[in-house]
């Protein structure tokens, strides 16, 4: 009966049971001893915990590896494999990349200086203007500089693409003007020659400045009316008994040496 697991009532009425079935002697009686509770069969197993698994099994970050701290920045050492020109070209590299050096800082009062590689400009206006938004987005002296050169190779390229286009449509309309019925083919010479004497004798220094820059002295309806206008000059009688007319005459004669009457 001692072996079986008893509950608490089952307890104190073996505790009496034995009390009374002693011999008489006096003799103390002798707890019972009671086994621990056998396992519930039927009570699932508890799995382990899957975010606090036991000890040495704990998850380990990234593959595992201890992390190692970064080291910080040291000075470049000459590699003897590279000549003294190799070393000292990347000797300079790597001094870019040290953290102490202001090229790597934004400058604290928001001025850059920009040096341009040769054959390459860089609006001054725009980058006083710009200076303030660099510094306020972050970048260093290093970036910035980067950034400058970047845009100035732009509008370096773009500028060469525009001459070109620019170039192209002028030889583009001299060819137009080459084939015009009126003013080209066998009559180009010549219409060049009426043209450039009306302008002579009507231009001003600025409008020829104007059309050689601009290449408006290429276009076809402009050497259209300037021959026109140069033929026109060439067909006017000259008028007599005025001396201003006279002195107005004389310079029509300069300019169409051929036209001047004889005697």
């Amino acid at each position: 009966m001692r072996n079986t697991w008893l509950n608490g009532a089952s307890w104190r009425s073996m505790m009496a049971f034995d009390a009374e079935a002693g011999d008489g002697g006096g003799a103390a009686p002798v707890a019972p001893t009671v086994p621990a509770p056998p396992e519930d069969p039927a009570a699932p197993a508890v799995p382990e915990s899957v975010l606090f698994p036991k000890d040495g099994d704990k998850p380990t970050e990234g593959d595992g590896k201890a992390k190692e701290e970064p080291e910080g920045w040291k000075p470049y050492t000459d590699d003897p494999a590279k000549s003294k020109e190799e070393n000292d070209a990347a000797r300079a590299a790597h001094e870019l990349t040290n953290p102490d050096n202001p090229i790597n800082k934004v400058p604290d009062d928001g001025k850059y200086e920009f040096k341009m590689p040769e054959g390459m400009e860089l609006d001054a206006k725009m980058a006083e203007v710009m200076s303030p938004v660099l510094k306020d987005i972050g970048l260093t002296r290093g970036q910035a500089q980067k950034l400058a050169e970047n845009l100035a190779a732009y509008t370096k390229q773009k500028a060469e693409a525009d001459a070109k286009e620019w170039a192209d449509i002028n030889t583009g309309w001299i060819a137009s003007a080459k084939k015009d019925q009126e003013i080209g083919g066998a009559k180009w010479d010549g219409s060049v020659k009426v043209a450039q004497s009306a302008l002579a004798r009507f231009g001003t220094p600025a409008l020829n400045a104007f059309l050689a820059e601009s290449g408006g002295g290429n276009h076809p309806e402009v050497i259209r009316f300037m021959t026109r206008v140069g033929s026109a000059i060439a067909e006017d009688k000259p008028e007599t008994g005025d001396s201003a007319g006279k002195g107005q005459t004389e310079a029509a004669y300069t300019l169409f040496p051929n036209d001047k009457p004889k005697g």
